[in-house]
């Protein structure tokens, strides 16, 4: 099973998984950003993967995702 990092924004309401094996996006700078939690991919959308696929993370709404902890 793959673990991701979860960072929340602090700004815009919205997170960031990144599997923690890859480099965390370049995006996720400074005080706007936080680590917020690890979570499985079974916590995340089916949509996740394909999007990580191709950009490396995920971007969602808090709402997307019942349960973070895993």
């Amino acid at each position: 099973m793959i673990a991701y990092n979860v960072f929340q924004s602090r700004e815009k309401g919205i997170y960031c998984a990144v599997p923690e094996d890859q480099p965390v996006p370049s995006f996720i700078v400074g005080e706007s950003w936080e680590f917020s939690d690890k979570c499985g991919e079974d916590h995340l959308p089916k949509t996740a993967p394909e999007s990580i696929r191709f950009g490396g993370f995920f971007i969602f709404h808090p709402f997307e995702i019942e349960k973070l902890a895993a």
